[in-house]
């Protein structure tokens, strides 16, 4: 197993990055955590998010910080206003979809470490390259459910 360190960042450092839309802040990388947990910071545009999907591989939690969020896990839609949390463990269908009119800030976790390197390999596709992103996806242990870009 990997080594293990105290991690300490002040407030806007971070590994920052362009994801097919939005803005995301790595705050620790499997290296760091023993492979244990990745942590993230998304600045999501209006109308802006990740489309139906589901992680193979990895639980997630969502937390909203900033802005108006709509949440579908599975069949269900629900609005995420600040404050709002979700757990999906792996395997389960979600999405989230920026509603307000500004941007908004979530705050996710992986479970295991690992998704970050999906994340760097969206950055090399354009937003609108669907066939590519579902490919990607499938290498890293994703799917992609419905046609949008991260």
């Amino acid at each position: 197993m990997a080594m293990t360190e105290v991690r300490f960042l002040e407030p806007k450092q971070g590994e920052r990055t362009m994801i097919t839309g939005f803005e995301a802040i790595y705050k620790t990388k499997q290296g760091l955590t023993g492979n244990r947990q990745d942590y993230f910071v998304l600045t999501v545009p209006p109308g802006g998010g990740a489309p139906l999907h589901i992680h193979h591989k990895n639980d997630e939690t969502l937390h909203v910080i900033e802005g108006t969020f709509s949440m579908q896990i599975n069949d269900k839609v629900m609005d995420a206003p600040p404050g709002a949390f979700v757990f999906i463990p792996r395997g389960v269908p979600h999405k989230f979809t920026n509603v307000g009119s500004s941007a908004g800030r979530l705050v996710g976790t992986f479970t295991p470490a690992g998704t970050f390197e999906f994340f760097d390999a969206l950055t090399k596709l354009a937003p609108d390259d669907f066939d590519e992103i579902v490919a990607v996806s499938k290498k890293y242990g994703h799917e992609v459910l419905e046609e949008g870009s991260y």
